[in-house]
């Protein structure tokens, strides 16, 4: 009898936490016959191969080999192999509480015309820079949402073929730009906090943060282009546009003071580069009702905005492997003050 589902978990060195994901799909108050998971493979040169085999004794696990290919493949690779009704995609360095396969398919199975899934959430030992960016419940979507990440997206298989699978020919926002074609054929898309998993990969660090952001800010370009009026990604395009015009003014600034020796000519310069972060910082504070953000946000979102600004001028996108700065090879785009 075939699964009922099958979880595509998409893998690039993923030792440090393979083994935590897995073990979560172990835990699952879904029988274990009712689903099957398929680890797609990218070529690690550790030993996430090795690990997830090791489950195989108590899961119907299948580890894929696709190497050099971006995450968009290795999970359309996963969806293509899949046996189940339905597709559970959950990325390595992400935990799911017991109840998320069981609920998912009950969900598709009172409507299979639909995406559902949900935010990700932090590891409870978080730093500062994850507690005041992605730490917060109160941006826990419930309902009818624009967009849910990818890894921890769920819908019928027939759907996901239908729709095309994920864009195979951008590096990053791959998610964002799927959860839009899907949503341009009428396709709901539900977020429900119940099925948050967490997220082991979110950045700890200050470095590991805007490293992301300039990962993540790759293809977001590209992807707004497509559509300009109906993105989801017009706020942080604006931000990054806004953030580059700084740049410019406070390095036009430093130069002019340097010649005249006007210190407010440098002044004026870094008040364009600061202003937005500052004011956007204020806004969430006031919105999240803790004023103690302000400090941390504002430095967020600079590193934010610096990191996108770069990347519309093609610099930016490096990643380290996980373990070097907190970076994870596949960390899925997760909820992001602008998108």
């Amino acid at each position: 009898m075939p699964p009922v589902i099958s979880v595509i978990v998409p893998a690039l060195n993923e030792e440090s936490v393979i083994g935590r994901c897995l073990a979560s799909l172990q835990q699952q108050d879904l029988p274990p016959a009712s689903f099957e998971v398929i680890v797609v493979d990218n070529g690690s040169a550790d030993r996430s191969r090795e690990i997830a085999r090791t489950f195989g004794s108590t899961l119907s696990v299948t580890v894929l080999e696709r190497s050099g290919v971006r995450i968009s493949a290795l999970r359309n690779f996963g969806a293509a192999m899949a046996k189940g009704e339905s597709v559970a995609f959950l990325d390595a360095d992400c935990v799911a509480p017991r109840h998320w396969l069981r609920q998912i398919v009950d969900l598709l199975r009172a409507d299979d015309f639909r995406i559902v899934g949900a935010q990700y959430r932090i590891p409870a030992d978080s730093s500062w820079v994850a507690k005041a960016w992605y730490g917060d419940l109160w941006r826990m979507k419930d309902g009818p949402v624009s967009y849910v990440p990818g890894g921890d997206l769920a819908l019928s298989r027939e759907l996901f073929m239908n729709l095309g699978g994920f864009d195979e020919t951008i590096v990053t926002s791959e998610d964002t730009e799927f959860c839009e074609r899907a949503a341009a054929s009428s396709v709901p898309i539900l977020a429900l906090p119940s099925l948050s998993v967490v997220h082991l990969g979110t950045p700890q660090t200050l470095e590991g943060f805007y490293r992301k952001q300039s990962w993540h800010g790759i293809n977001v370009h590209r992807v707004f282009l497509r559509d300009i009026f109906h993105s989801k990604s017009r706020k942080a395009m604006l931000f990054a546009v806004y953030m580059l015009t700084g740049i410019v003014a406070a390095v036009g600034g430093v130069c002019a003071a340097a010649a005249s020796g006007n210190v407010a000519e440098a002044l004026a310069g870094a008040a364009v580069l600061t202003m937005g972060p500052l004011a956007l910082a204020l806004l969430a504070s006031m919105e999240r009702k803790k004023w103690s953000l302000l400090p941390p946000l504002t430095v967020l979102y600079a590193a934010y905005g610096v990191a996108r600004a770069m990347c519309l001028l093609g610099v930016g996108g490096a990643r380290k492997p996980r373990g070097a700065a907190g970076v994870p090879p596949h960390a899925g785009q997760a909820t992001e003050l602008l998108g």
